[in-house]
């Protein structure tokens, strides 16, 4: 029997770790990967689900000890409530009809089942997390007892299965979610240092390596579109007359206002560099983005900007435009065609906008 336990365990551990390492891959590479994630995780949990009873060590009446409740649990708590439900559900519908069929199997089957919708239910109340899955197994294991209690009353004949089984699922789950936790806590750390890398610290916006990771895939993409470059008038006096922290202070007020806008318009926000801030608009027209400029415009130069010391300042912006692919086809074209929208307009007397299009 230890020998199925040390298999059983082996395969629970081997399996459920890798496909962990697969699944935040992909999550990281593909994007849409996470609307089916929870599928992809049903799916991955029930096969090793059934491994996990077919290596099952053998009781009597029937009973069989695995760690399929283990891997159904960690299911929820990498996919979420619905693919724990649905590898409850695919589990279940097994381990009644494939393994060791008769009444034992049966009411085995429809307790994994019903104990899928009901931590289901739950969960999407209080979602499942590395802090709180203690208690899900703790209800779990008191049910599945309560069950093996119901199927065979006489205690000495089954204390010690449930005392082997409980100790077992317990060790096996705690193990695996000491591992998983280690690798979480690594990714975690990992996406923030990627995250750090792409954000300016000053403006929380993006900075302009992620802008250009985004604007080539955009480019990709073949549809029209129109960016703006931003560049704040005379931003080196209001330095020098209000200080740097100040300026610091109003760059983050203009980054919030420009990503709100973005959010609203359809738009992606970042910092370029200075007082500079792009802002890409997906698929507007050139007359689209020339309105969301002067909206921006108007908002900047009405709306003043608060400073540490308790003061507020006025802000005006000149903002020049380029479209795709009116204005170029490739990075360099389309920067060095909104570079000279920019310049131009800021020296035509400041608070101005001008799209390239009307570039001489």
């Amino acid at each position: 029997m230890l020998l199925g336990v040390i298999i059983n365990f082996s395969l629970m551990f081997t399996f459920i770790v890798f496909s962990y390492f697969v699944l935040e891959y992909f999550r990281e590479k593909q994007p849409f990967f996470i609307d089916l994630q929870p599928f992809i995780v049903s799916i991955i949990s029930t096969i090793i689900s059934l491994l996990l009873m077919k290596t099952a060590y053998p009781f009597d009446h029937g009973f069989i000890g695995d760690l399929r409740n283990v891997s159904i649990l960690i299911s929820g708590l990498i996919g979420g409530p619905i693919a724990l439900l649905l590898t409850s559900i695919l589990v279940g519908f097994f381990r009644m009809f494939f393994f060791e069929i008769g009444p034992t199997s049966f009411v085995s089957g429809a307790t994994i089942i019903i104990l899928g919708f009901i931590i289901f239910f739950v969960a999407l109340k209080k979602q499942i997390t590395y802090k709180n899955v203690h208690y899900y197994l703790i209800f779990q294991t008191v049910i599945t007892c309560s069950i093996v209690f119901f199927l065979e009353p006489r205690l000495t004949r089954v204390f010690g299965m449930i005392s082997f089984a409980v100790i077992t699922n317990v060790i096996g789950f705690y193990v695996t979610i000491f591992v998983l936790k280690l690798f979480y806590k690594q990714f975690e750390r990992i996406r923030m240092i990627e995250k750090l890398a792409e954000t300016d610290y000053i403006t929380d916006l993006p900075n302009n390596r992620k802008f250009k990771e985004v604007f080539q895939e955009t480019l990709k993409e073949g549809q029209p579109f129109t960016f703006l470059l931003i560049d704040i008038d005379d931003f080196k006096l209001l330095n020098k007359k209000h200080g740097h922290a100040s300026g610091d202070e109003m760059l983050y007020q203009l980054a919030c206002r420009l990503k709100t806008f973005a959010q609203d318009h359809d738009g992606f926000a970042a910092r370029v560099g200075g007082e500079e801030f792009y802002i890409l608009f997906y698929e507007a027209a050139p007359a689209t983005a020339i309105q969301y400029a002067t909206e921006i415009m108007i908002q900047v130069r009405d709306e003043p900007f608060k400073l540490l010391n308790g003061s507020s300042a006025n802000l005006t912006v000149s903002i020049g435009l380029a479209s795709f692919p009116d204005n170029g086809e490739t990075i360099p074209e389309l920067v060095d065609a909104i570079d000279h929208a920019t310049m131009t307009a800021s020296s035509r007397g400041k608070n101005n906008i001008l799209h390239a299009n009307l570039l001489k």
